[in-house]
């Protein structure tokens, strides 16, 4: 078939005016000022941030104005704990376009998908359209099944999982058809048991429970055009790129999704052997062979994980090699499925020692006053004839007892605020780059006004309950991260999970003397209450009670020390009684309460277990058939205590994949040999630099923080066995190596 000249010409100006009749469409127009939708969040995601990102374009020549952007802009009621409003202000100069950023916090939104637009004050009657996903932990999707590390189910509350269907973002690049086709026949059911990756329907294993399922996340955008600030990837479990992606990718969405992966995420990147060249990271980061999965390069960054393929797409990569990077997906996701109740939260973390009612007091207190303006009242005024003035002596009974109760439920507790946070840092000397993990939390007397203040790259996540609270929630992005009000209420504990990435200059400073011996010098800002360093060879020194910028010796620790290979990991032991769990095990059955148990002590298990049963009511076996896990259960008698025997990894990649991060932490500090690596230390410290401070003007303050740092050691034309530090003033400096 020919085709002449009017044709092709009509053919491309029809291609050219719907693109730009779309663009128009995008586009809402408020006299000088445009705002156009650029990202928005696709899919049902529950944790971490979602991102609408907006451009805001002034088209006037010579006036700037400030425009405020509201989402939503109107609400149509809400019920539980949601999100009202997130605002953020910008100055746009004359003839300027700004991309303004939006970010959702793991709360659901009110309802209503409209922005609202507000320039040099005035409220704008024009919205602009939105189109997006669902965000947060909600009500919606209970019908998933949650995998992963639990919280602990015999302490207190019990905490209910909250959806977890893994979310991976692929690029444009990806077919996504083929990715769970392959998958799911990779990943196929064992006659033991069933996976069932894709996002179809999961299927029940013999040992009860559920699968795991995932669901992919196409931006539909160019990765050139993808998230610039980390928290835009922090709602994912995992994200797939290739080759030709990474050579696309601009610096700063470069930087923004290594960050994720420092701050816990998983990240596969196909097509390359190594990390690509222009990430500029390979001195810093050497590959570790994955066991079993021979073909693949597995980097372990901050919390996260990278694994790099040579295979151009997904349906190259064999079984052992799937398996690698669904637990990485897993434990990715881990911490993230659980949801802990305001006593809950306030036990694995507490910031208050009471947490009720006064009942008592008040109750003593209400007694007093139906005697006094009752029986007390009427037997007075008799006596004295002037029954006539209960008119005016029952109301100011009644005033001054509610001036009581006030007083009493004011003056118990004084004005205290107080604010505790514990966290774990990485930090990477060599990169300037710190990564932190932790909690933090907040108890007021009276509702603060001012609410609560947090930097632009840290992720928070609230320990509330949507079905069981009923808080209508702010946001202001304008200056900083301000939650400006609802998220903490009089006499009411609120917790968070944080996480963050930031650059940062602190760093410690090792020597080593003529005399030989090693000394530090403390650069991280903060008093050092213990100090351990690994050298090369590893053996271990430690030091106590470090100010902030002073020196001390460091003392060989001969019982700390580890053969040079620094096992990734332990065998260990947990013993749990329950005779109904025995029972369980005998009929083949795998109990929801010794998984929670079992994940709770750091366990990664899937929901995909089965039980075989070695000895009847004395011994069995339980195998995780998705990660290929075994674990050994043994007990003594019939109905007594169960002894469990398995493998438990020491890295700081699973103390990320737990809910029970603060144990973990102090876990670090008790037995610093097990994660120690050469050439890293691991302070301390009984502040928190950082994490912010959060509440203006606490009273009482409680933190606590563990330093995990990979030092930074230059060579230089010096000789071999010393190393080149590059001290803060400039300066530079040769030392022993050691």
């Amino acid at each position: 078939m020919r085709y002449s000249a009017p044709h092709v010409i009509s053919f491309f100006l029809a291609v050219w005016l719907c693109c730009n009749v779309s663009d128009a469409l995008a586009q809402t127009d408020f006299d000088d000022i445009t705002v156009t939708p650029e990202l928005q969040p696709s899919g049902e995601t529950f944790h971490g941030y979602a991102e609408y990102r907006i451009a805001v374009s002034n088209r006037s020549p010579d006036a700037a104005h400030q425009v405020t952007l509201i989402l939503p802009k109107e609400t149509f009621g809400v019920s539980g704990s949601r999100i009202r409003e997130i605002t953020r202000s910008v100055v746009v100069g004359p003839t300027v376009t700004i991309h303004v950023s939006l970010l959702q916090p793991p709360v659901p939104m009110a309802y209503g998908s409209k922005l609202g637009v507000a320039i040099d004050g005035m409220v704008q009657k024009e919205e602009v359209s939105l189109s997006g996903g669902q965000h947060g932990r909600g009500e919606l999707g209970r019908r998933h099944v949650s995998v992963g590390v639990g919280a602990p189910p015999r302490r207190g509350t019990r905490t209910k999982s909250y959806p977890l269907s893994l979310r991976i973002l692929i690029s444009r690049n990806i077919d996504a058809t083929a990715l769970h086709t392959h998958a799911n026949k990779l990943l196929s059911p064992s006659p033991a048991g069933s996976v069932s990756l894709p996002s179809g329907g999961p299927v029940r294993p013999g040992g009860g429970g559920a699968t795991a399922s995932y669901e992919t996340i196409d931006l539909g955008l160019p990765v050139s055009e993808w998230n610039t600030n980390w928290l835009g990837f922090s709602r994912y479990d995992g994200v797939i790129v290739t080759d030709e992606d990474s050579r696309q990718m601009p610096p700063d969405v470069q930087a923004a999704l290594w960050h994720y992966v420092e701050c816990g995420g998983a990240l596969l990147v196909l097509g390359e052997r190594e990390l690509p060249e222009k990430w500029g990271l390979k001195e810093s980061l050497q590959p570790e062979p994955p066991t079993g999965a021979a073909g693949i390069a597995v980097y372990e960054v901050g919390f996260g994980q990278c694994i790099v393929s040579p295979e151009t797409d997904t349906k190259s990569l064999n079984q052992n090699q799937w398996r690698w990077v669904v637990e990485s997906w897993l434990k990715t996701a881990a911490p993230w499925h659980w949801s802990n109740s305001i006593a809950e939260a306030n036990r694995i973390f507490p910031v208050v020692n009471k947490l009720g009612i006064p009942v008592r007091g008040l109750f003593l207190l209400m007694l007093f006053f139906a005697v006094a303006i009752g029986p007390v009242n009427l037997i007075v005024l008799s006596r004295k004839r002037r029954r006539i003035w209960l008119l005016w002596t029952t109301p100011v009974i009644s005033l001054m007892t509610c001036l009581a109760v006030f007083a009493y439920a004011t003056f118990a507790e004084g004005w205290k605020r107080v604010v505790r946070t514990e966290g774990l840092t990485i930090l990477d000397e060599r990169v300037h780059r710190a990564t932190t993990i932790g909690w933090t939390a907040f108890y007021s007397a009276l509702t603060p006004g001012e609410g609560l203040h947090f930097g632009y790259e840290t992720e928070l996540t609230p320990q509330i309950s949507a079905r069981n609270t009923n808080k209508v929630l702010t946001i202001d992005w304008t200056r900083d991260q301000y939650l400006a009000s609802g998220w903490i209420a009089a006499r009411v504990p609120t917790h968070f999970m944080i996480r963050k990435s930031e650059i940062r200059r602190e760093r410690v400073t090792v020597r080593r003397g003529t005399d030989a011996r090693l000394s530090m010098v403390n650069g991280l800002g903060a008093d050092i209450s213990q100090f351990w360093l690994k050298d090369r060879d590893g053996t271990i020194y430690a030091a106590t009670n470090i100010p902030a910028g002073l020196a001390a010796e460091l003392v060989l620790q001969p019982d700390l020390h580890i053969d040079n290979l620094s096992r990734s990991t332990e065998i260990f032991q947990l013993e749990f009684w329950d005779p109904t769990i025995n029972q369980e095990l005998d009929r083949g059955n795998f109990s929801p309460m010794l998984r929670d148990e079992m994940r709770w002590h750091g366990m990664l298990l899937s929901d995909n277990v089965t039980v075989s049963v070695q000895d009847r009511e004395r011994q069995w076996e339980i195998t995780d058939q998705l990660l290929r896990h075994s674990y050994n259960i043994k007990t003594d008698r019939v109905g007594g205590s169960l002894r469990i025997y398995g493998e438990r990894s020491l890295n700081l990649r699973a103390i990320f994949a737990s809910d029970n991060w603060i144990e973990n932490i102090e876990h670090l500090k008790i037995n610093p040999e097990k994660y120690l690596r050469p050439g890293c230390y691991i302070a301390a410290l009984d502040t928190s630099p950082f994490i912010e401070e959060g509440l203006q003007n606490a009273t009482e303050k409680q933190y606590s923080s563990v330093v995990y740092g990979k030092r930074r050691e230059r060579r230089s034309a010096f000789p071999t066995n010393s190393i080149g530090i590059f001290l803060g003033d400039g300066s530079h400096t040769n030392y022993d190596r050691f």
